[in-house]
């Protein structure tokens, strides 16, 4: 559990090199144009963008905390690391799964006005993308930051500009 811990802090603290911020931005983007696209054909994504001021600024300040921040420090930090000891060659993919399957689990406890999104399968597909990508780079640039950062890009953009439904 220490280490686990001492892991996920470390990952917190390190602050990636340049390249690294480029490197994963690069992964990043095409992986999130491919899950708009999966979005738009599913109808859980649509040119929508709020205009309200108070709901922009106080949304983005929310999702980086819930879900960006949080999240990742549960799948790509805590629990990353916590497997890795246990099963590193399927840790990506355990916490990935994992991740996934905490997106139903959401809309099935906490209910509307997400729960038909997250309940849909082209969601989970594209969550399980999002997931693995994410997992990956959280690994290779050693820090927590760049994932955080693009689940944060991520939810800000779906929420304000491409329809997501709100809390």
């Amino acid at each position: 559990m220490a280490y686990t811990l001492t892991q996920t802090w470390l990952a917190l603290k390190a602050w990636p090199e340049m390249k690294r911020w480029r490197s994963a931005f690069g992964l990043a983007v095409p992986t999130l144009l491919f899950i708009a696209g999966i979005g738009y054909l599913s109808g859980w994504i649509t040119f929508a963008p709020v205009s309200d001021a108070a709901t922009i600024f106080t949304a983005v300040g929310i999702l980086f905390f819930l879900p960006a921040l949080f999240e990742e420090l549960v799948f790509r930090g805590f629990l990353l690391a916590w497997l890795t000891t246990k099963t590193a060659r399927w840790s990506a993919w355990i916490s990935t799964l994992l991740f996934v399957l905490w997106h139903p689990l959401q809309a099935l406890t906490i209910g509307p006005p997400w729960a038909s999104v997250f309940l849909q399968p082209s969601f989970l597909f594209a969550t399980f993308l999002l997931g693995i990508i994410l997992s990956h780079i959280r690994i290779v640039s050693g820090s927590l930051w760049p994932v955080v950062m693009i689940h944060w890009f991520a939810a800000v953009v779906w929420k304000l500009v491409l329809g997501g439904p709100f809390y």
